[in-house]
């Protein structure tokens, strides 16, 4: 019998007893004096490594090593302890070895191999990848193969190590799990990214409702209190001129009267801008009225088609279809120097759509890249804070378009676009 063998710590015993038994003695003593060789050049290729740093951190590294071969994780693991790392290693053989080593410890990074008896190293990949998207796999294999490595990668592995170079395993598994930790940063900044969105949607939409509200209470109080006393002011007015003889006092009166008058309509001018009466008979008769008074007060044609006279919508949300078209007019009157405006409203099951076009000058997109545009994007900000969408398109000299879409009521998901 051959005595038991240590090739850099890894015994070999059992390879070496089981070559005497099948072969002649001098065969199996071949076999250790390559392997004895293959070990001394693998320490002679790795010598220039051992002043490299080895990654920080107090708890060891786990390390999951897939792989038949009880050699062969033996010389991996002494390959590694060469290099200055001490991990703890889990040998397993197949799927459910692999899932129950994930569900018995942490495991920071998967060393497979690629042919195995009943798995390979795709199907370790994808378990590992399943479990956790960002662990670094090492893929180790025998065959020299370009086609293998490159579709290793493919399948989400850090690296591809060919065993008859062992020594690169060590630098191999520091860079994969440095690239691990930098997809985990970048995953938790996208994370943290589009959690803040959602709290800025969310506080724009708090924002949005916080501003209706007042208006709505400011407008009341207009109504009940300004109006009240300018109403109590005409009767009094009317009054005093029944009472009053004195033909001269009469123009004065009269001036009062028109003055009382112009406050009047100033009041309920204040109160409509503020929160508009007519919301309250339905989003559809609202918009009439604000187009019917954009073209009075601008002198713009301005037609106003629907393709629903009723349909149910929340308050705030009719609200908010409201004061884009209120925005959309303003600026249409201030800036684009249009001659005719057409505004639509169309109505579905769970989306309401405005849209807002003009025959004005027009302007380049690319300005609000450098301008504030706070009316844009606070519209687009509003859209996105009641689940909807919005844009602005536009040329020089050939108008713009407005466009706002919301679902009608809250949990209702609009209608997603087909891409143009």
């Amino acid at each position: 019998m051959l005595p038991a063998t240590s090739l850099c710590g890894v015994r070999t015993l059992p390879l070496a007893a089981k070559a005497a038994s099948d072969r002649p003695a001098n065969f199996a003593s071949a076999i250790l004096r390559a392997l004895a060789a293959a070990a001394r050049s693998e320490r002679r290729k790795s010598a220039k490594m051992r002043n490299r740093p080895i990654l920080p951190g107090a708890v060891p590294l786990n390390i999951l090593v897939v792989e038949d071969s009880e050699l062969d994780y033996e010389l991996l693991v002494a390959t590694l302890s060469r290099e200055g790392l001490r991990p703890s290693t889990t040998r397993v053989e197949d799927e459910s070895g692999m899932r129950d080593a994930f569900a018995k410890a942490r495991v920071d990074a998967v060393i497979t191999d690629h042919n195995l008896p009943r798995f390979d190293s795709f199907a370790s990949l994808k378990v590992a990848k399943s479990i956790d998207a960002d662990i670094p796999v090492i893929v180790l294999s025998g065959e020299m193969s370009e086609d293998l490595a490159v579709a290793s990668l493919h399948a989400g592995a850090d690296d591809f190590v060919l065993k008859t170079r062992m020594f690169r395993i060590a630098a191999a598994l520091q860079q994969s799990l440095k690239a691990a930790g930098a997809r985990r940063d970048a995953r938790n900044a996208v994370a943290a990214l589009a959690q803040s969105e959602a709290k800025l949607h969310a506080l724009t939409q708090h924002l949005e409702s916080a501003k209706e509200d007042e208006r709505r209470a400011i407008a009341q109080e207009i109504h009940d209190d300004i109006g009240g006393a300018l109403t109590a002011l005409k009767f009094e007015l009317v009054r005093l001129k029944r009472t009053v003889g004195d033909a001269g006092a009469q123009p004065h009166l009269d001036s009062i009267s028109q003055l009382l008058e112009s406050a009047v309509v100033a009041s309920h001018r204040i109160q409509h801008a503020l929160r508009p009466a007519v919301l309250d008979a339905g989003l559809v008769a609202a918009l009439e009225w604000l187009a019917r008074g954009f073209g009075e007060r601008s002198g713009i044609q301005i037609d106003f088609q629907t393709n629903r006279d009723e349909f149910e919508i929340a308050p705030d949300r009719a609200a908010a279809v409201y004061r884009v078209a209120q925005e959309a007019l303003t600026n249409i009157r201030k800036h684009a120097h249009a001659t005719h405006v057409h505004m639509q409203l169309f109505a579905l099951g769970n989306e309401v759509t405005l849209e807002v076009q003009d025959d004005g000058h027009g302007f380049d997109p690319a300005s609000l890249q450098v301008t504030p545009g706070f009316g844009v994007n606070g519209m687009m900000e509003r859209a996105r804070g009641l689940g909807g969408w919005s844009e602005v398109s536009s040329s020089p000299g050939r108008g713009t378009t407005v466009m706002f879409s919301i679902p009608p009521l809250l949990g209702q998901p609009a209608i997603e676009r087909e891409a143009e």
